[in-house]
C-alpha cells in the first residue's frame, strides 16, 4: 500500500507551518517503515515513505499521483480493484485546502476533528462493511476504487477514471457473444498473464513469501504456479514459500489440504489456531479504522500477524479477487429495476436472505438510541451519494442479473471490504500484500469471462483434464461449489465471535483484558456513555446470541464502541 500524506492550500502558508503539520502525520505513517521523503513548497507539502518491495506487488502502469506545485495541481489515481486507498478532507483547516493521507490516524494527528459519522454506521449495518466514499468520521472521505482525485487552485473534484467492461452472455445471441474459441483464447491469455506475474515475483528477498491459504483456491494455485515457473526457468533455488493456514475450534480439518500443499511445494507450514477473544479486536479495529459487522477482519488479522511474526516474512500472498471475478452469482439472483430496490436486493444477498425484502436485520431502527435514530432519519443515506447513484445507474443499464451482481460486487465488496481490509491489516504488521487476481490488468481481463463457462466444463473430460495450474481448473472448482449464498464457507469468512456474549462474571471463558473490554463497550453504562445504541436492544441481541450464532448487529455494536474508545471519537 502506498504510504503518503500531504497538505495543499491556495494560500501562501509558510513552509514551517506546512512542515510542522506534515511531521505530525509522518509520525503516524513512519511506524510502517520505508524511506521517508519530504517535499515543501509555499502553501503545499508532501511526505512519502518508499519501500522497494511495493513495486513487486502492484506493478503500476500509470503513476499514482502527479503534483505540479507551479500550477497548484495535484492528481491522485486509485486503481480500479482498490489498491492504495487515500483518505482526504476538503476545505480544512481553511476553505480551499486539501489534507490527505493513506491512513485516517494521520489526518487525526494533524488536528482533523474526530467525530463519528452516524450515517456510516447505518451503511455498515446494511452491507456488513463501509462502502466508499464514506468513512466512519465526519468530513473524512476515501477516494473510491477506479476514481481520480484532482485538486487545482483550491477546488477538489473526484471523478471516474477506470471501469470494468462486462462480456455479453453466450446465451444472449448478441453481437460479440463469447464463443468457445474466444473463451479459450481469453483463458490462454490469462494463464500467460498469471505466469508473467509469477516471473515478476521470482527475485524474492531472503525472507520467505507467506501464502495464506487453506490449501485450495486462488492462493494455492498462485503458489503452485510460482513454483512451476521457477522450475521452468531453471532457477538455482525455488522461491522460499511458507504456507500459513488458520482454523478455529472445530475447524481442524482445514489444515489437511494446507499440509498436502506444503508437502508438494516442499514449503514450510504454519498451522495457526484462531482465538475468539475480545482483545484481538483491539489491533484489528485500530488497523481498519472503522467498525464492521463481519468477523473477516479479525480472522485475517490473526492469520497475518501470527504468520508474519513466526516467519519474518515481508510479502504475504492471498487469493483475493478470484472469487468475485470467477464464481457464479448467488441464488436467488440480484433483483430491482430502480436504485433503491437494487441496493436493497444486494444488501439482502450479502446477508444470505431473499433478494427482495427491505434492508435486512430485523432490529432495524430499534438498534439505535432515540437521538441517533432522529439524526439518521434527517441525514442522507449512502445510497444517495453521487458514487452510489452512478453505480446504480451503470448497474441497471446491464441486461443480465449476473452482470449486475458482478458489477456491484467488483465495485463494493472487492475494494471496500476484501482488498482495503487486507492492505490495512498487512500494513499494520509491516507486510506487503501480494494478490495477483486483484491486479487491475488481470481483473479487467477476468471480468470479460461469461459466468456460465460451459466451454470450460466441456474441456474437463477424462482425456482432457485441465492442469491444476490452469485458470480453467480454478473456474471449475468455483462452479462445483455452492452458489446459494454470497459468502463461501471459508475459515476467514466464518470466524466465531462467541466471546462477545460471554458472562462477565466468568473467570475461565475470558481473560481479564477481555472482561474489561466487554465492560467498557457492551454494558448498559458503557452504551449510555457513548449514546449510540439502545441498551435494551443490545441486551436482546446478547440474549439471542447465547442460543445460537452471534448476529452481525452485535459485532457492529462492539466494534463501534471499541472504535470510539481507541480513537476518542465523539458524536
Amino acid at each position: 500500500m502506498a504510504i503518503l500524506a500531504g497538505w495543499l492550500s491556495k494560500q501562501a502558508i509558510p513552509e514551517a507551518v506546512i512542515e510542522e503539520r506534515l511531521l505530525r502525520m509522518a509520525a503516524v505513517l513512519e511506524q510502517h517503515g520505508g524511506e521517508r521523503a519530504l517535499v515543501l513548497q509555499p502553501g503545499a507539502g508532501l511526505v512519502t515513505f518508499a519501500d522497494p518491495l511495493t513495486g513487486v506487488t502492484t506493478q503500476q502502469k500509470t503513476a499514482l499521483l502527479d503534483w505540479l506545485p507551479g500550477q497548484q495541481t495535484f492528481v491522485y489515481r486509485r486503481p480500479l480493484t482498490g489498491w492504495h486507498p487515500l483518505y482526504y478532507v476538503q476545505d480544512w483547516p481553511e476553505p480551499g485546502d486539501l489534507l490527505f493521507a493513506s491512513e485516517i490516524k494521520a489526518l487525526l494527528a494533524a488536528g482533523v476533528p474526530c467525530r463519528l459519522f452516524l450515517p456510516a454506521l447505518e451503511a455498515v449495518r446494511r452491507y456488513g462493511f463501509l462502502p466508499a466514499p464514506w468513512t466512519a468520521f465526519v468530513g473524512i472521505e476515501v477516494v473510491p476504487a477506479g476514481s481520480l482525485l484532482r485538486w487545482q487552485q483550491g477546488r477538489t473534484l473526484v471523478s471516474e477514471l477506470h471501469d470494468y467492461r462486462l462480456a455479453a452472455s453466450a446465451s444472449e445471441g448478441e453481437e460479440g457473444e463469447a464463443t468457445p474459441d474466444a473463451v479459450k483464447a481469453a483463458l490462454r491469455e490469462l494463464d500467460e498473464l498469471l505466469c508473467a506475474q509469477s516471473r515478476h515475483l521470482l527475485p524474492l528477498p531472503a525472507a520467505p513469501l507467506l501464502v495464506l491459504t487453506a490449501g485450495t483456491g486462488a492462493a494455492a494455485m498462485s503458489a503452485e504456479l510460482l513454483s512451476w515457473v521457477a522450475q521452468q526457468q531453471r532457477q538455482e533455488s525455488s522461491p522460499s514459500l511458507q504456507i500459513a493456514t488458520l482454523a478455529f475450534a472445530g475447524q481442524r480439518r482445514a489444515y489437511t489440504s494446507a499440509e498436502a500443499l506444503a508437502e508438494r511445494l516442499q514449503a514450510g507450514l504454519l498451522a495457526i489456531r484462531g482465538v475468539d477473544a475480545p482483545e484481538y479486536w483491539l489491533a484489528t479495529v485500530s488497523a481498519i479504522e472503522a467498525p464492521c459487522a463481519l468477523t473477516f477482519p479479525l480472522a485475517l488479522h490473526q492469520a497475518l500477524h501470527t504468520a508474519g511474526v513466526e516467519s519474518d516474512a515481508r510479502l504475504a500472498l492471498l487469493g483475493l479477487g478470484a472469487r468475485p471475478l470467477l464464481a457464479p452469482p448467488p441464488s436467488p439472483s440480484l433483483a430491482g429495476e430502480e436504485s433503491v430496490e437494487l441496493f436493497h436486493s444486494y444488501s439482502a444477498l450479502l446477508h444470505g436472505r431473499s433478494s427482495r425484502p427491505r434492508f435486512p436485520i430485523t432490529e432495524g431502527d430499534q438498534l439505535w438510541a432515540p437521538e441517533v435514530r432522529r439524526c439518521l432519519a434527517e441525514s442522507p443515506s449512502w445510497e444517495e451519494t453521487r458514487h452510489a447513484r452512478r453505480l446504480a445507474r451503470k448497474t441497471l443499464a446491464l441486461r443480465q442479473p449476473w452482470q449486475r451482481w458482478r458489477y456491484l460486487d467488483l465495485h463494493l465488496r472487492l475494494p471496500d471490504l476484501l482488498l482495503q481490509t487486507a492492505q490495512q491489516l498487512a500494513t499494520f504488521d509491516r507486510l506487503i500484500l501480494v494478490a495477483p487476481f486483484a491486479l487491475p490488468e488481470l481483473a479487467e481481463a477476468l471480468a470479460l469471462l461469461p459466468p456460465d463457462h460451459e466451454h470450460l466444463i466441456s474441456q474437463a473430460t477424462p482425456g482432457n483434464q485441465p492442469s491444476p495450474l490452469s485458470l480453467a481448473s480454478l473456474v471449475q472448482s468455483y462452479r462445483r461449489s455452492s452458489a446459494e449464498t454470497a459468502w463461501p464457507a471459508t475459515t476467514l469468512l466464518s470466524a466465531p465471535a462467541r466471546s462477545l456474549v460471554a458472562e462477565l462474571t466468568s473467570t475461565t471463558a475470558l481473560s481479564s483484558i477481555g472482561r474489561d473490554l466487554l465492560a467498557e463497550t457492551l454494558t448498559p453504562t458503557a452504551l449510555l456513555q457513548t449514546g449510540i445504541f439502545a441498551p435494551k436492544s443490545v441486551k436482546a441481541l446478547q440474549e439471542r446470541s447465547r442460543g445460537g450464532s452471534v448476529p452481525r448487529e452485535l459485532v457492529l455494536v462492539f466494534t463501534t464502541q471499541l472504535l470510539c474508545k481507541l480513537f476518542g471519537a465523539t458524536l
